[in-house]
């Protein structure tokens, strides 16, 4: 093991389920907010795990602890894998690519970590090609996956409406063309399966289906989405699981994996947010977005404007874990995804049970990259 697999291995022992608030600054700086949340209880910073940065960078992915970003570097673009507990960075070299990277996948298991590009190459047969970089190698290798097609994509893709990928059971999962495309690390063997919100033409069901997260909880796949009617949270089953439910015949499982597991309308939603908080805020649909669901607790987490809420299915309790504001005119995007954080708790820096999520730059700049 090299010095920078040493710099990057985190141990898996100390995890803590969390949230990563990304805030983008038109500037092209960053603050990455860490928080540990523990069910329906408020969500505390994570003060060891946050940190700021001045150069434009996007979030692509996290893996236990490690978070893949793209930016710049000498002014030209490239990935960096970032240890949030360390503060610590590997530049990934380029790889040859000659047509388009349409989804990217990070997979770490707390000693060696890969980055998965796809490319849409139409001179190929099948039109996929992966690009894999491992850290023991430190080399690219190329994978061409024989036994599927990938899907047609629409023209234009709009990033706010992606789907962060999942890597989970030693496969990364990303949503493409309304289908689940599963590549599991060792064997780099591929599998595509149709998604439960699938329509034949997806660009158009995609605009539909508002926010979308694949998330895992209690070592199983899951898949939330919003769309006009309400949200939406499916098992993703294996195989011997998928023949036991008799009902799903007319499904080929090869191809369809998945049970229904929670449904909420949002007009039911809706009138609970807006009694539990006396809000006169008119909710829309495209506003509410799942992030995470917990399984053992029987809570999904959803983005609201300006706050976060667990919603417990059993229940029916709403709860505000932590709160979020619009700094201005050079506030750009705000978005969450789920993580396992690691190394010490959280602390909470304000005195209610909220914790305010979006500090001051000045301070942010004490936890630089």
């Amino acid at each position: 093991m090299n010095m920078e697999q040493k710099n990057l291995q985190t141990s898996l022992e100390s995890s803590v389920f969390g949230l990563v608030c990304h805030y983008q600054f038109e500037n092209g700086s960053s603050q990455f907010i860490a928080l540990d949340v523990q069910n329906e209880s408020a969500a505390t910073l994570n003060n060891s795990l946050s940190f700021f940065t001045e150069n434009f960078v996007q979030t692509l992915a996290s893996s236990n602890g490690l978070i893949l970003l793209s930016g710049y570097s000498e002014n030209q673009p490239c990935y960096f894998v970032f240890n949030p507990l360390k503060k610590h960075s590997i530049i990934i070299p380029q790889p040859c690519i000659k047509s388009l990277v349409v989804r990217v996948g990070l997979a770490f298991d707390g000693y060696q970590y890969e980055v998965v590009l796809i490319e849409a190459n139409p001179i190929k047969n099948n039109g996929l090609e992966l690009h894999i970089f491992t850290s023991d190698t430190s080399k690219w290798r190329v994978h061409h996956p024989t036994n599927l097609t990938l899907p047609s994509l629409p023209e234009i893709e709009f990033r706010e409406l992606g789907t962060p990928p999942l890597h989970s059971n030693g496969a990364i999962h990303w949503e493409i063309g309304g289908y689940l495309l599963v590549y599991q690390v060792q064997g780099s063997n591929c599998e595509l399966y149709e998604l439960p919100n699938s329509f034949e033409d997806w660009s158009w069901q995609s605009t539909m289906t508002y926010r979308r997260c694949f998330c895992e909880s209690g070592g199983r796949v899951y898949y939330c989405y919003a769309d006009f009617d309400g949200f939406h949270i499916w098992d993703f089953l294996n195989k011997h699981e998928y023949d036991h439910f008799g009902f799903y015949a007319c499904y080929d499982s090869k191809k369809y994996r998945w049970r229904l597991v929670h449904s909420v309308k949002h007009e039911n939603f809706i009138s609970k947010y807006q009694n539990s908080y006396s809000s006169n805020y008119d909710l829309e649909p495209y506003n509410i977005t799942p992030i995470a669901y917990n399984e053992q607790a029987q809570i999904i987490y959803l983005q609201l404007p300006g706050t976060v809420v667990s919603y417990n299915f059993d229940t029916g309790n709403l709860r505000s874990i932590c709160t979020y504001s619009y700094p201005g005119i050079n506030f750009n995007c705000c978005l969450f995804l789920p993580s396992t954080n690691y190394g010490q708790k959280g602390r909470n820096l304000v005195s209610n049970e909220e914790t305010e999520i979006n500090l001051p730059i000045a301070e942010m700049e004490k936890l630089s990259l």
